[in-house]
């Protein structure tokens, strides 16, 4: 297989210092890109972000995703734009709404989603460039803001999305679009085929809109291992309701009801239990490094431009997962 394209994903459930570790073999191995997730109450994205640009050469970094609902879009666009100033032509971008439950339990709630996102990437749009903005939407007001300086590039900003009226938003006004972890390959077909539409709707074709999308992985010679490296990621975020299609769409069933609760109370060990090693195969990469790299193929198959590996396991094993870049 000759992939030209592969990123890195850090969910910041591991220290600062094991995802620069990580981050400077990426930039080695050739990766293109390492995406930074903001899971609320574990290692902030934008912090940690600046903290790769700075320890790296090469590799484009992208803090994963900037939600209007924790980061207004000044603090975002300056946040952004400094990050740039740092590693002029390194930097992406990815607006989102964020995890609904994780902001919930942060007393955080998620409105009108679809009017935020158009308002929030307009906004955040009109912000990196340097414009004097005056925007009085429904959601957003600005007035006569102006960024002190500008970014020196274009900064790309990719939407995040799983149901098919966001990926249709993100087809229509993003550069690209990202899929959370956890999509089963069906699902990416369908989510592909929904972002397609929203091209088509802003008369711009699927070509012009990159999609990008996580995907859990865990490399080991031990079958067992890699299998139980995987399941607590996905336990993570198979909480959240709106995977209910893709899990379907996978073959395998979950209690979410129950997946919720068990990590509301940071049951990680009784969550694990509600994912089957049938659930693991179907929405991730889990395998022998070999295995790994034929699953991998599927993903890609169904239309992923850009697959973005989300290392499990160990430090040693998250290693593994990096080096499956090596000769791709």
């Amino acid at each position: 297989m000759a992939l030209r394209r592969l990123g890195l994903c850090f969910d910041g459930f591991y220290s600062i210092n094991e995802m620069v570790e990580l981050a400077r073999l990426a930039d080695e191995v050739g990766m293109e890109s390492i995406w930074m997730s903001d899971h609320i109450c574990f290692r902030d994205s934008l912090t940690s972000a600046m903290a790769f640009l700075a320890t790296t050469k090469r590799i484009k970094v992208v803090p994963v995703p900037l939600s209007p609902y924790s980061r207004p879009p000044m603090m975002s666009a300056m946040a952004l734009a400094t990050m740039e100033e740092l590693a002029p032509g390194r930097v992406w971008a990815t607006a989102g709404t964020g995890n609904a439950a994780a902001l919930e339990e942060a007393g955080i709630n998620v409105t009108r989603p679809l009017k935020t996102m158009r308002e929030y990437m307009q906004v955040l749009r009109s912000l990196l460039s340097g414009e004097t903005v005056h925007f009085h939407g429904e959601v957003f007001n600005i007035n006569g803001a102006k960024m002190g300086f500008k970014p020196s590039s274009v900064i790309r900003i990719y939407m995040t999305a799983v149901k098919p009226r966001m990926l249709r938003l993100s087809g229509e006004i993003g550069d690209g679009v990202l899929l959370s972890a956890g999509c089963a390959p069906k699902y990416i077909a369908k989510c592909v085929e929904e972002v397609k539409k929203g091209a088509e709707r802003a008369r711009k074709s699927l070509r012009e809109r990159d999609m990008a999308g996580f995907i859990t992985t865990s490399v080991s010679d031990n079958p067992r291992e890699a299998i139980d490296a995987s399941k607590t990621f996905l336990a993570y975020i198979f909480r959240n309701k709106h995977h209910a299609e893709n899990i379907r769409m996978g073959g395998g069933k979950v209690d979410q009801e129950s997946l919720a609760a068990a990590i509301g109370r940071r049951d990680w060990e009784g969550a694990k239990k509600l994912i089957s090693d049938e659930v693991v195969f179907a929405h991730s990469i889990t395998g022998t490094p070999s295995e790994c790299r034929r699953r991998l193929e599927e993903f890609v198959a169904e239309g992923l431009d850009l697959p973005i590996l989300l290392p499990m396991g160990t430090q040693e094993a998250r290693k593994k997962v990096v080096e499956l870049a090596r000769g791709l």
